[in-house]
């Protein structure tokens, strides 16, 4: 089945339709659903986004720019769910109700305990800056191993 890709923006609001939440939860979420595609799929769910080993975790770029402003208050929760066709849907909605209940801080914590972040790290200081990218095919492999793991227990 060949999977549609949308612009970061669209994922983002789809997210955003179902809560408010911080600009870090919301990078997160993303970053999720991008890798657990790629595990899944074995191609990005995004168009335009790249993701970077920053301090506190897997960030876009493009995502940072579009809600920095919002600092550490929440973004609000949208009304107006963005379409997209229900096979991507759906996935969005496992990627939600496996990590939605975390709070930014939590997901952060978690990234930083995953090969695909820790990797991209490599050979930098707990607080030194960086726009590393974060391997797509790291992405692939580690996830997809979770759900190998997952599908034998």
């Amino acid at each position: 089945m060949v999977q549609e890709q949308y612009d970061i923006s669209t994922v983002a609001n789809w997210f955003l339709n179902k809560s408010s939440m911080s600009h870090k939860k919301l990078q997160k979420l993303t970053y999720y659903a991008e890798a657990w595609h790629h595990a899944l799929y074995n191609s990005p769910l995004l168009k335009d986004c790249h993701f970077e080993a920053w301090v506190h975790g897997p960030v876009c770029p493009a995502l940072y720019e579009q809600y920095k402003s919002y600092g550490w208050t929440d973004i609000q929760k949208l009304n107006d769910k963005p379409y997209l066709n229900p096979e991507t849907e759906e996935f969005l909605e496992i990627v939600y109700a496996t990590y939605g209940e975390f709070s930014g801080h939590q997901l952060e914590d978690i990234t930083h305990n995953e090969t695909p972040w820790i990797e991209a790290r490599r050979g930098l200081e707990e607080w030194e800056p960086s726009n590393k990218h974060i391997n797509p095919e790291t992405m692939r492999t580690y996830y997809y191993s979770i759900y190998e793991k997952s599908q034998n227990d």
